[in-house]
């Protein structure tokens, strides 16, 4: 690396930071938006219908204020129902709204995915030293 200053960064080569892909992992994209845990999260609140999941959803750091893919969302959540992490339950008195609501194997999953994050959080912290060490 050339220069260090991102809105300029240039590599060894001439390649400038603009001229990277759009979508190149280096600038933060294709990365894990960590959907599950985001989902235990909303839930952990309180029971929700899937279509108020989506929508809290973009709130989270890792959606960056983007709407998910709501058949995923929905494909996610018949997943962890399935693992018990979640169940269902009716809203109503005539049980035609249906909620999602966090079960306590859900409850642990998300403090161990907490747990995790934070590990991680460490060691990319960590990562992002060693590699500046470079440059």
């Amino acid at each position: 690396i050339i220069s260090t200053d991102m809105r300029h960064l240039t590599f060894a080569g001439g390649t400038n930071m603009s001229e990277m892909p759009e979508k190149c992992s280096c600038c933060g994209h294709n990365l894990d938006r960590f959907i599950q845990p985001v989902i235990l999260s909303i839930l952990a609140e309180t029971p929700r219908t899937g279509y108020a999941v989506i929508k809290k959803i973009p709130a989270y750091v890792t959606f960056r204020d983007t709407a998910p893919d709501p058949t995923g969302v929905y494909r996610y959540l018949k997943i962890m129902e399935g693992r018990g992490l979640i169940g269902r339950i009716a809203a109503d008195a005539e049980g035609k709204t249906e909620q999602y609501a966090l079960t306590e194997e859900g409850r642990a999953c998300l403090e161990k995915w907490r747990e995790t994050l934070v590990d991680y959080a460490g060691r990319i912290r960590s990562l992002a030293d060693e590699l500046a060490v470079g440059l």
